[in-house]
């Protein structure tokens, strides 16, 4: 395997506009300390953690930063200017480690987070969108192509005789503090490139199961005064935080890019919706949203330009909610999350191109949930360290 990152680190090209404009207070505030070669890795989590808990639009993502449930893999510069076997293998031994905290119930996010201050004050341009190709296929182990859908997959065993899994489809996302200033700015993070993955499904289900457990531990005496319930454990409460986390776009150069949209003139022809939502959102469509961008692609070509504003030419998206609710008979991937289908053989699910054949939107995709008996569901790369 050539050293494909280091080469192309070589061909970065500094952003004059950068150097013009600088970061906003809070991304350069934070890069002092991610970008520090003096900083330790667990200082440089609370930092990261710090940030997504104030200034992630994502409301899922600031719960999972406060509660502590998200795992990372940090790559510095040292790392990404040596062999890709090397940056291979510690990726791979934090995914491994992140999927064993999932399926206990201690993480539900993964981030793989490159700490380059060239990467950082690079153009966003062919070159960066290589490396960013190249890191996700390290991750995912396939071949990573420009504007598609990837998922990675995370389980989630009940405690018991049965020892029950579950497992989900979770979505791929890149991130760059490059987006920074600029108009798909909600997709920033302070570091050079950073990919996340998350699993709504199993952040309610690990919810459900944190809160059951709980119940029994003061049953038997043996609660801690340091447990803390997590605040999503239903998708009820999980679409209000979706609807949230939409109308929370930040006002970028071009305006927000995305936003909820107002009930139909029929809404009796919509599915239920499973929530009474609040005031601001009652009249919103509780099934669709718009994006300027699809917040399911995974490395998508148009943030690879060095433009401020949103280029008038691109496409809008009609994006779905009802992978949270919607019981209806076509919506597969509900039944899997919700209720669960209980089966006694392993779950094949699909890939990511034959799901998106399958499914009506790609949203979807994030919350495919199987119940599986343990013994069939782990192989050996889900157990070893």
């Amino acid at each position: 395997m050539a050293s494909q990152i280091s080469g192309l680190m070589s061909l970065l090209k500094e952003d004059q506009w950068r150097n013009e404009v600088g970061f906003t207070p809070e991304v350069k505030k934070t890069l002092a300390t991610v970008l520090n070669p003096a900083s330790q890795d667990d200082s440089i989590v609370s930092e990261l953690n710090k940030w997504l808990q104030v200034h992630q639009p994502c409301l899922f993502g600031r719960v999972a930063a406060k509660k502590g449930l998200i795992s990372y893999c940090l790559l510095k510069e040292s790392d990404l200017l040596g062999p890709d076997e090397a940056m291979e293998r510690k990726i791979q031994k934090s995914r491994r480690a992140w999927k064993k905290m999932a399926f206990d119930g201690i993480a539900s996010g993964f981030i793989t987070v490159l700490l380059s201050e060239r990467l950082v004050n690079a153009v966003p341009d062919q070159t960066v969108k290589e490396i960013a190709l190249r890191i996700c296929s390290l991750y995912l182990h396939e071949q990573i192509e420009p504007d598609g859908v990837y998922t990675d997959r995370i389980k989630l065993e009940q405690p018991g005789s049965r020892r029950t899994t579950w497992e989900w489809l979770a979505g791929v996302n890149y991130f760059s503090s490059q987006g920074d200033k600029r108009w798909w700015q909600d997709h920033r993070f302070p570091a050079g490139i950073a990919f996340s993955v998350n699993s709504v499904g199993h952040m309610v289900k690990s919810g459900k199961l944190a809160n059951a457990m709980r119940d029994l531990e003061e049953v038997m005496g043996t609660a801690s005064d340091e447990f803390q319930i997590p605040k999503i454990d239903s998708l009820e409460k999980a679409l209000e935080l979706a609807m949230r986390t939409i109308a929370l776009a930040s006002e970028g150069p071009s305006g927000k890019a995305t936003r909820l949209i107002p009930l139909p003139p029929n809404s009796r022809d919509l599915p239920k919706c499973p929530v009474q939502l609040p005031t601001i959102l009652a009249d919103k469509n509780y099934c669709e949203y718009i994006g300027r961008y699809h917040t399911d692609v995974t490395v998508p070509s148009e943030y690879f330009h060095p433009d401020i504003k949103r280029p008038e030419n691109l496409p809008r998206h009609r994006l779905d909610f009802t992978y949270l609710f919607d019981q209806s008979l076509d919506n597969f991937d509900f039944n899997r999350m919700g209720e669960g289908e209980i089966i006694r053989a392993t779950a094949k699910l699909a890939t990511a191109n034959e799901a998106l054949e399958s499914y009506r939107y790609a949203k979807r995709l994030r919350g495919v949930e199987t119940e599986v008996e343990i013994d069939e569901s782990l192989g050996n790369s889900d157990i070893q360290s």
